[in-house]
């Protein structure tokens, strides 16, 4: 009995101790110039990144089913050719890795990063005004690539990549035409300890989500806040908040999707400043701007992204437009509280980026 309880509790160590690989990447890479006053800062530079990864093995059942993804954080450097004007960026992006096609060595993987990004030089009307890329010291950091992986030892492999990595405020602080670098490399990377064997994949039963019972009902609220300006009304160095509640019901197909509509409430103050400055009257009422849009969620364990597609029905102001976009990432906490982080697009423009906090209804 002692044996069979000593030979038990090694099993349960080994499913608890952490899968951990650690990854070096380098690469070389260039801006692209997707606005003309940019071309001058057309270089070519390199890009080092460290990585620490969960590679996940099955232990909880959405890990096989989404083909054993890793997941983990990356620190990133460049100069960015050492100019001036634009200074090094640093960034820590949290990112997760999909295989889409996993043997005993070879894969091909996606990865995909939303992180903060740092960049030492900004715009400034006085002592830099040809950097138009950045607004803001902070700024969000996203870091997408496609990549070869073959794992040369059972601990040990190379990579071959290329990807794409963006830096922008979300508008918070303009000019705000983003920066963007493509870029390929190869990577080393080495598990710490003896790497897991993947848990079989279990057959998938959607049949139970079929059902319109509350266990495949979702509904969520959430709060964010913004800071954005509009220095064509406000002049430079000035911020606005807005603030949006967010609404969205949720019905389940699989076991980490559902779709469903959403509702959203907008205020933003630059409204207000737009419509004093067009010489239009207005009250607090008129400022709002609801709107209803289309949800979609996929959901990691107690991370998910919601992508929403909508139109405002309201608003005395919509010189962005009626149309939106919104890319959420959420993050539970504790007891049906998540933090979640809202991207909000008119068309892939950039309006804000919010932070806020939201409750699971049900």
């Amino acid at each position: 009995m002692l044996i069979i309880n000593n030979l038990s509790a090694k099993s349960n160590d080994t499913i608890i101790e952490p899968n951990l690989q650690i990854e070096f990447r380098a690469s070389y890479g260039f801006t692209i110039c997707h606005h003309p006053e940019m071309k001058v800062f057309s270089t070519h530079f390199p890009i080092f990144e460290l990585n620490v990864k969960q590679v996940t093995f099955g232990r909880k059942s959405w890990q096989s089913k989404a083909n054993y993804p890793s997941v983990g954080l990356s620190f990133l450097y460049t100069g960015i050719g050492e100019m001036p004007e634009i200074g090094r960026a640093f960034a820590l992006v949290p990112h997760i890795t999909f295989n889409c096609l996993k043997s005993q060595k070879n894969q091909i993987n996606f990865n995909l990063g939303i992180g903060v990004g740092y960049l030492t030089k900004t715009f400034d009307p006085k002592t830099n005004p040809k950097n138009t890329f950045i607004g803001s010291h902070f700024n969000a950091a996203i870091n997408i690539s496609a990549e070869y992986s073959r794992m040369i030892t059972n601990r040990f492999g190379m990579s071959a990549f290329i990807g794409l990595t963006h830096f922008s405020n979300g508008s918070s602080r303009t000019p705000n035409n983003g920066l963007n670098i493509a870029h390929a490399g190869i990577a080393a990377k080495y598990f710490i300890n003896e790497p897991k064997q993947r848990i079989p994949k279990q057959p998938s039963d959607n049949q139970q989500y079929k059902s319109w019972d509350k266990q495949n009902l979702s509904l969520y609220l959430a709060l964010t806040s913004s800071r954005k300006d509009i220095d064509e009304y406000l002049g430079y160095g000035r911020s606005w908040s807005a603030y949006n509640i967010q609404i969205n019901a949720l019905k389940r197909l699989t076991e980490m999707s559902k779709v469903g509509v959403g509702f959203d409430l907008v205020y933003d103050c630059t409204d207000k400043e737009v419509l004093r400055h067009k010489g239009i009257e207005f009250t607090d009422f008129e400022i709002l701007k609801p709107g209803i849009n289309a949800a979609y969620e996929l959901a990691l364990g107690h991370t998910a992204f919601i992508f929403n597609f909508g139109c405002h029905v309201g608003g005395k102001d919509l010189c962005e437009g009626r149309i939106y976009q919104k890319f959420n990432m959420t993050q539970d906490i504790w007891k049906g509280i998540f933090a979640t982080i809202s991207l909000t697009t008119h068309w892939g423009w950039a309006d804000y980026i919010g932070f806020g906090i939201g409750y699971k209804i049900f």
